[in-house]
């Protein structure tokens, strides 16, 4: 009779196991997944704030153009950029130019040096003064529109037209 309550007792206690192991696991699982959705939403984010920053850079470009008398070029100055890991302020090397001058238009918007993705590309660089290659962002031209669209997977585009000045912000999600 000892044998066999010490053979329950033993199989009692691995059963005992065999549930908090499993219930850790389940705890892990929802906190994995909270955790991974997290990160989608951070990221979604991360592009919602660079479409605010763009609004506000262009806005700034427009005031300096305005105040400097509306002039065809305009030599963009970063100098007190905080570098971060989402704003690393870039070599004169890396934009292809020596300088940071950016063509404007007659109306005050920021133009591109030439009409491609790549030309997008120096135009957001000048701009922003960080990477695309941070936010894992695609870049297209639509030659009809003259439309430089930024996108991401997870988290829409923004789409920036140099004839109207107008950003878009497009969410994935919605």
């Amino acid at each position: 009779m000892r044998k066999q309550q010490k053979s329950e007792n033993d199989l009692l206690k691995t059963y005992a196991r065999i549930i908090t192991l499993t219930l850790v696991l389940v705890v892990m699982a929802v906190i994995g997944t909270k955790h991974f959705s997290s990160v989608d939403s951070i990221s979604a984010k991360s592009l919602e704030l660079e479409h605010s920053r763009m609004l506000y850079v262009l806005a700034m470009v427009k005031s300096q153009w305005l105040n400097q008398g509306r002039p065809d070029s305009l030599k963009l100055n970063w100098e007190d950029i905080t570098v971060g890991s989402g704003n690393k302020q870039l070599e004169t090397d890396s934009l292809g130019t020596s300088s940071n001058i950016i063509k404007m238009s007659k109306q005050g918007w920021p133009q591109l040096n030439e009409p491609s993705s790549k030309g997008c590309k120096e135009l957001w660089q000048q701009l922003m003064a960080s990477d695309l290659h941070d936010l894992k962002a695609a870049v297209s031209y639509q030659n009809e529109t003259e439309i430089c669209r930024f996108s991401t997977e997870q988290s829409g585009s923004i789409s920036y037209q140099g004839i109207s000045g107008r950003v878009i912000f497009i969410d994935s999600k919605s």
